[in-house]
């Protein structure tokens, strides 16, 4: 029976979840999570013999990453696995990372055959898909058992060492290498078929895709900070106690926009983090490291601003699709327009 390896974060190996994201390297000799799914699509020809797993936090810092190697790659050559796969990753960032970064180092140190999955606007898909192959999930966990199939096929075809086809027929995403192979028709001929398919609007798939990089004019420096008005936003999920606009803690389709008064302080009595990806706890207890108000106010007394924006805009920025952010973005300049501010300060997690 062929062999695989596993790698998963500490929520789907059924350890815990954000409180555990620190969380050091381990192993289960034994499916965990999802990998029970695929030792049950593989019927008898594959089977998991080791679930490796770390906290997302732990393993993308490249410290511990760097200490752990050696044993990382100890855990999967003691098992004699055929093929080591991760994820699905799904639209979750940190672990969709992780997946790739691990299935690239096991990958390219002991040249066995790896594979991963997770939604195409994952970070790690533009990260790590030159040198991993990264097949296609859907966005969230919800479609668990959509995605894990896929993976499974492609583990049990790279186990048995047949070669993988190309991104478009297999489902990974492309990894900007080619390869010469043998076709029953021409050049002339197969370009002179895209052309008559793309005259009479029928579907057609470019061998050669052109790439496209969006552009961003940078805005122009703010030449006198002293005549200029601040506005402070944040992707940290700072919103008044009890969320009464309901913004969603991750996939976020809105912002809120809350005022910043003497009558409603920036405390921990009036405001809470609802982010879904990070430990809230300290952001919680002070407001100000998300909005920083406090700073600005005291660069205000002292001449280097001219003003201050008298509300500050939230989101969650975990998970967001780039349709929706492209709308969230646009929504806070109608707002900062509207405010004549100059510049602003956004500030992350």
């Amino acid at each position: 029976m062929l062999k695989a390896v596993y790698y998963t974060n500490q929520f789907f190996a059924g350890l815990g979840g954000e409180e555990l994201a620190d969380i050091g390297l381990g192993m289960f000799d034994e499916p965990k999570g999802p990998a029970v799914g695929l030792t049950r699509q593989w019927k008898g020809e594959m089977e998991v013999v080791r679930t490796i797993y770390a906290g997302d936090n732990f393993i993308n810092v490249d410290e511990n990453f760097e200490a752990i190697g050696d044993e990382l790659l100890e855990m999967v050559k003691s098992t004699q696995a055929d093929v080591v796969l991760a994820g699905p990753a799904f639209n979750a960032g940190r672990y969709g990372v992780a997946c790739a970064k691990v299935m690239a180092f096991i990958g390219e140190e002991l040249g066995i055959p790896v594979v991963t999955s997770m939604w195409w606007e994952n970070p790690a898909v533009e990260m790590y898909r030159r040198r991993v192959p990264i097949l296609s999930s859907t966005e969230t966990a919800a479609g668990m058992r959509k995605s894990l199939p896929d993976l499974g096929k492609v583990a049990l075809s790279l186990a048995k060492g047949e070669p993988l086809g190309p991104a478009r027929k297999v489902g990974y995403f492309p990894t900007d290498k080619r390869r010469n192979e043998y076709v029953e028709k021409t050049g002339a001929e197969r370009v002179v078929k895209m052309l008559l398919r793309k005259l009479n609007d029928e579907p057609f798939i470019t061998e050669v895709p052109l790439r496209t990089l969006d552009r961003v004019i940078p805005a122009p420096a703010v030449v006198d900070l002293s005549l200029a008005r601040i506005a402070l936003i944040t992707v940290g999920g700072l919103v008044p106690k009890g969320n009464p606009d309901n913004l969603k803690q991750a996939f976020s389709v809105a912002h809120g926009k809350y005022e910043l008064t003497d009558s409603n302080p920036l405390t921990s009595d009036n405001f809470e983090s609802i982010h879904g990806g990070y430990d809230t706890t300290y952001a919680s207890a002070d407001p100000h490291r998300l909005v920083p108000h406090d700073a600005l106010l005291a660069l205000k007394e002292e001449g280097v601003v001219g003003s201050i924006y008298p509300y500050f805009l939230t989101t969650c920025g975990i998970g967001t699709n780039v349709e929706s952010s492209v709308k969230i973005g646009e929504a806070m300049l109608r707002d900062l327009k509207e405010g004549e501010v100059t510049a602003a300060i956004l500030t992350s997690t």
